[in-house]
């Protein structure tokens, strides 16, 4: 079982009652709610990773999504349940994170892999050299899978266009090596996804978003979520998480965004306990709202919604926040029709 809090399983609140305060605040930074959508992203990473043991092409995915929606909990999840070892010759990392920087080359990358393998040189050579020893330590440290995380930055926002060059030595990577990759990103990672040289290789991919109060099955979702947070958390009583009105109030506060749900969460279990409570009341909400989430873009010039009177209508103008999010990019026309040369495998590996 991962070292994380699942709560799936339930436990006995009674042996809360005596347990340090610092105990209780790492519990709860552990907490993961195992939500459909979230297991379903995991299945898409869990099926990738797979694939590489049957042979043939590696399955490649995507998990894309706004910010604050489970992307990262999702791949670091599973990073958990295959975690890494050290053996007598080297350190074994069945499932690698490699963050893309801004700007993404394919020399960038090759240096990304290599932070993530811990290379004390990461980042002295040439794109060729870089690629070179990125692919033999990827082989040494039987890497099994790789995600690549903030993959948005193949596509240039200022430019509206793919970096190209940087997606065909993506695709020369997974040739060579045949290690699967899955990429997890913002909405707008769709544009390099949908370019010629990764629109073949990516087909399993899952989009995660926030949660919804517009509809009886979003609302029935959400206060699920609630009460198995609610059952889970290290408290010796319950605090009623997921009644209706609270349950109003908490989406009121996060817009359906997971983070700030569970920003809400954590926080109002830390201001209970510092009162020397067993439960979490809507005073330690208000707090928390006005400490941590008051100037939020999406949340900044509501009232705080556990002080005062509650008002259901408001829920009725609440979108989703990631419903909210417009990119606003797209290819042109002139790019979506450009013709380019097709580089050789010397020029993606060895650049110019």
């Amino acid at each position: 079982m991962s070292r994380e809090a699942i709560t799936d399983r339930s436990h006995d609140r009674s042996k809360w009652q005596n347990a340090p305060i610092e105990e209780r605040i790492v519990f709860a930074n552990k907490l993961l709610v195992l939500h459909p959508r979230f297991r379903e992203a995991v299945e898409v990473l869990k099926r990738c990773h797979e694939s590489r043991a049957r042979g043939g092409e590696p399955q490649c995915g995507a998990i894309l999504g706004a910010s604050g929606v489970g992307k990262t909990s999702v791949v670091d999840h599973y990073i958990r349940l295959h975690p890494r070892e050290e053996t007598e010759t080297t350190i074994r990392q069945p499932v690698l994170k490699v963050t893309v920087q801004p700007d993404a080359t394919p020399k960038g990358i090759a240096a990304d892999i290599l932070l993530a393998l811990e290379d004390p040189a990461w980042s002295s050579g040439t794109v060729q050299t870089l690629t070179n020893r990125a692919v033999k330590l990827l082989m040494r440290c039987d890497v099994e899978l790789i995600v690549l995380d903030e993959f948005h930055h193949l596509f240039d926002m200022d430019r509206l266009k793919v970096m190209t060059k940087a997606a065909q030595w993506l695709k020369v990577l997974i040739v060579n090596t045949r290690i699967p990759i899955v990429v997890s990103g913002m909405p707008e990672a769709e544009h390099v996804l949908r370019a010629e040289h990764t629109e073949r290789r990516f087909k399993d991919r899952q989009t995660l978003h926030g949660f919804t109060w517009r509809t009886n099955a979003g609302r029935r979702e959400f206060r699920g979520m609630l009460k198995k947070l609610d059952d889970s958390l290290p408290l010796a009583e319950a605090s009623g998480l997921a009644e209706q009105e609270l349950a109003g109030r908490f989406y009121l506060a996060s817009h359906g965004v997971p983070d700030y749900l569970m920003t809400l969460i954590r926080g109002g279990l830390a201001e209970s306990l510092q009162r020397g409570s067993e439960c979490i009341e809507q005073a330690d909400l208000a707090r928390v709202y006005e400490m941590k989430l008051s100037q939020q873009r999406v949340l900044r010039g509501q009232a705080n919604p556990f002080v005062g009177q509650f008002d259901i209508s408001a829920l009725d103008r609440i979108q989703p926040a990631d419903e909210c999010r417009h990119v606003g990019v797209g290819l042109t026309p002139r790019a979506a029709h450009k013709r380019h040369r097709t580089a050789t495998s010397n020029e993606l590996l060895g650049g110019r």
